[in-house]
């Protein structure tokens, strides 16, 4: 599509446009840190019931990661039936992993905090392998739970080593975008 089709397109229809990059990817982006920061503080206090939280967030990932790659099912990059069936077998396989480990801690293996640590773990690893064939946006906030998981687990205030890591990521994202509609819009 050249330059002056794109122009008269609607904002939110443009795949390629500085409001898909910018605002939808970063809200993403944003958002899914928030539910984590949510994640993080529930399991540091409420340890073993953080359990439904992090098994309501698996499909939660995997719509943000199907959002995420709309634009390139849009301009054909990806074949949409197979990136769906990619994502609900990686997120469906997190799903029973987390039963697993729920499991364990109900027939007595783990305890209550080595429950909620490895439930963050698991996700943590989940979304940095989706992040491998998303992008690095995924790849980066599962580092964040990563990171959250260790710090939970050895400091006290480990919250406010989170929030600059945090606002790190969106305002790195945020660079990204502008730069990447920058270039589209001067080839």
């Amino acid at each position: 599509m050249n330059h002056e089709n794109r122009k008269h397109q609607p904002l939110l229809q443009d795949p390629r446009g500085w409001f898909h990059r910018l605002f939808i990817n970063e809200a993403l982006l944003a958002g899914l840190l928030l539910l984590c920061f949510i994640g993080v503080a529930y399991t540091n206090f409420a340890s073993v019931r953080s359990y439904r939280y992090w098994m309501w967030l698996v499909p939660v990932f995997a719509l943000a990661a199907m959002i995420s790659e709309w634009s390139r099912y849009k301009r054909h990059a990806i074949d949409g039936y197979h990136y769906v069936i990619q994502q609900v077998l990686h997120w469906g396989a997190v799903f029973v992993a987390i039963k697993i480990v729920f499991m364990l801690h109900q027939i007595g293996r783990f305890n209550n905090d080595v429950t909620a640590l490895v439930l963050m773990l698991v996700m943590s690893l989940a979304t940095f392998l989706a992040g491998v064939y998303i992008g690095w946006r995924f790849m980066a906030l599962g580092l964040f739970i990563g990171l959250a998981a260790v710090l939970v687990a050895s400091l006290e205030a480990y919250i406010w080593v989170l929030i600059p890591v945090a606002i790190a990521i969106v305002a790195a994202g945020v660079v990204v975008a502008w730069w990447e509609f920058r270039k589209l819009a001067h080839p």
